[in-house]
């Protein structure tokens, strides 16, 4: 508990607490690094006061509490933005993949973000299953997050229907689709395995749209050709929807082994020994 002691200094009052600090030869020291507390006098309001100065011990404790805020902004983001707590380890220095140019394109973008975002690119991963695509986007989404506290969303198509259509009357769809739109970063997952409704397609097209114009980076994510997207002779409302993304997007192929099967299979064997290992011991 504050202990509260008034002192002269140079004529002018100045207050300090006695448990945390001591006075000497006139001025009031810290009294665990002994750093001068009491600063430079002011005129104020036609009278005058002491400035206090933050002492070694005060910048550890501001340096610390920033960490702890900025930790705690760090969840909140990642909590915002992924549906998966798994999701929220997924980094360049754990990716199993190839090292080839989609990492580096990755990496890239994360390092350039705030050029990515003045000239709004964005990415379209395309590669087979497995390739690592999603693993790719949820790098960089975790790597924005952590290193410029920027709000990142990552959803697939599939996932925004549900949402939208399992809520209440209560729930505002309008608003739901503009956090979508207005979020710094938006990364939509597994392009092309949305409903094949013209109610579906328009809700892409919206987001897609609303994103190019407002001039908001998205990073796409496909197990689609990029063939595919450039000379789609589906629907108008595909067309529309994949003539923005590439308006948009730099294309990068991913190539690769299919990773998941990749993780799974070291995640066996890696078990498996250590359950031979535990039956040898018992």
């Amino acid at each position: 508990m504050s202990e509260m002691k008034r002192t002269w200094i140079e004529g002018v009052e100045y207050s300090y607490d006695a448990n945390e600090e001591y006075e000497k030869d006139g001025h009031v020291y810290c009294k665990t690094c002994h750093e001068r507390k009491d600063g430079k006098i002011l005129e104020f309001f036609g009278g005058k006061m002491i400035c206090r100065v933050s002492c070694h011990c005060d910048k550890q404790r501001e340096e610390k509490e920033a960490k702890r805020q900025k930790q705690l902004e760090i969840e909140r983001l990642k909590s915002s933005c992924f549906s998966s707590r798994a999701e929220w380890e997924y980094n360049f220095l754990n990716y199993q993949g190839e090292e080839n140019q989609s990492l580096l394109i990755a990496k890239n973008f994360v390092k350039d973000y705030e050029q990515m975002k003045k000239e709004n690119v964005g990415l379209l991963f395309y590669g087979s299953v497995g390739s690592g695509k999603t693993y790719l986007a949820c790098s960089i989404a975790n790597a924005l997050i952590e290193q410029y506290q920027v709000p990142v969303k990552i959803r697939n198509f599939s996932q925004i229907m549900n949402e939208m259509q399992k809520c209440g009357f209560d729930f505002d769809k309008n608003a739901y689709i503009e956090s979508l739109v207005n979020t710094s970063v938006l990364i939509l997952d597994d392009l092309g395995i949305e409903r094949d409704t013209s109610y579906a397609k328009e809700q892409v097209y919206n987001i897609v749209n609303s994103r190019y114009l407002r001039r908001k980076p998205t990073i796409f994510t496909t197990n689609l050709s990029y063939d595919t997207i450039q000379n789609c002779i589906e629907s108008v409302e595909y067309q529309r929807i994949y003539s923005r993304i590439i308006e948009m997007c730099i294309p990068v192929m991913v190539v690769g082994h299919d990773y998941r099967k990749k993780i799974q299979k070291e995640k066996l064997s890696r078990n498996k020994e250590r359950l031979l290992s535990g039956g040898e011991r018992t």
